[in-house]
Order: C-alpha cells, then structure tokens, then sequence
C-alpha cells in the first residue's frame, strides 16, 4: 500500500472576499453579476463552502480591484492596518447628553465600516437620556469602576471586566466614586 500524497493547503479566502465586497459598498449579486457567476456561489465562497478556481480567483481580483496575491493572502495590503498613535489621540472630547462623559475616538480620522471604538471617561451622573442604538455594544474597563445602568438593573464592572449587549437595550453609564474611570467602548455596525 503506498501513502497518499498530500494534498494542497484549500485556498480559504471566503472572509476576505466578503470584507473587500463590502468595503467597495457591493452586493453579493453585484459581485456575482461582475464575474459571471450566481450569487449563490459567491456566497458559498465567502461562508467557505465552495473553493473557487483559478479562473474565479481571477475575476474577484479584478472585480475587487486587487491583485490575486491580495486575495488569496500571499501579499498585505498596508491599508488594511490602520494605526492611530497615543499622540495623536489628543484630549478627551466632551458629551453632554446622554451624560457628561469625555471621550476619544480610537479609529480616529480612520473609516471602519462595521465598528467604532472610543475610550471613554464616564460622569458621576448616567445622565437623563438612556442610549439606544443598532448593532452591538462592548465595554472593557481600563480603570476605575463604572456602573452600567439598563432599565430593570445594573451591572457594577471594575478593571478588567467586561460587558456586551444588543445596542437596542436602553442603557446609560455612569463612574461610581471619585476617581477617574476609563473604558474601552466597541460599537459594531451589525
């Protein structure tokens, strides 16, 4: 009995197939109509159910507008990697509703499609106005202790913990005590 050769590595780039055809504002039919395929394919392609041939992989490139190495993951393109340096952050902004937090924006200057993030300096006070919103929510404590405070109860989180929750939840922060807290806020688009 001989071994059976190896096989090669399977060309897995469903996800960053889905994340261009996002970026450049396509529908999977749009793409799909751009290469000549059904959009049932392109959406086996990007949930990793189908591996496209040589032939596809050509015709998302050029649809994408990216080369084959870009899509298949051999090359970076350095626009993908966005980096905002603590110097440049500046000074936390002000809110005044839904209460009196600073804030500063992470992605600063930056355009993300599907999330926002901020670190943000809570009030003493949840203010008067709950926050409701699409998507989804996340916060990490970097310091202090800070009270998320939803309809029904609230949760204490200190350093360390964290917290998500559907953004459509009526929900307000506010510090608890005397010393500057801080958190890590996620914002997703979906």
């Amino acid at each position: 009995m001989t071994a059976a050769k190896p096989r090669p590595p399977a060309i897995h780039i469903g996800p960053r197939v889905r994340t261009l055809r996002r970026a450049r504002s396509m529908t999977v039919e749009e793409l799909a109509q751009a290469i000549d395929v059904n959009k049932a394919h392109v959406s086996r392609i990007e949930r990793g159910l189908k591996t496209p041939s040589i032939a596809t992989i050509s015709r998302l490139a050029k649809a994408l507008g990216v080369t084959i190495g870009h899509l298949v993951g051999e090359t970076l393109d350095k626009t993908d990697i966005k980096v905002t340096r603590a110097a440049d952050q500046g000074e936390p902004m002000t809110a005044a509703e839904p209460a009196p937090h600073g804030f500063i924006p992470l992605l600063h200057g930056h355009s993300v499609r599907d999330f926002e993030a901020f670190v943000v300096y809570p009030g003493q006070s949840g203010g008067l106005v709950e926050a409701q919103h699409e998507g989804q929510e996340m916060i990490y404590v970097l310091a202090g202790t800070i009270d998320v405070i939803f309809t029904d109860h609230s949760e204490r989180l200190t350093v360390g913990d964290c917290i998500h929750f559907p953004g459509y939840v009526a929900h307000r922060l506010a510090r608890v005590g005397r010393a500057r807290a801080r958190a890590l806020l996620v914002l997703s688009a979906g």
